[in-house]
């Protein structure tokens, strides 16, 4: 268990550098795709739930 939530937290802190490193977005609109975000954040909202369910921790 140890072991999934050190690789959960580094994949945590990956996205977390990626996204620091990544250009801010032109003021012409773009920018990430918001259904993408969305899709992403529901992902790891349930990839948390279920490690908190393993846990046996109360969201």
């Amino acid at each position: 268990m140890t072991e999934a939530t050190a690789r959960l937290e580094a994949a945590v802190e990956r996205l977390s550098r990626a996204l620091a490193a990544r250009p801010a977005p032109a003021a012409t609109g773009e920018g990430a795709d918001r259904e993408a975000v969305a899709a992403l954040a529901a992902r790891l909202d349930d990839t948390i739930a279920r490690l908190r369910g393993v846990l046996g921790e109360d969201a």
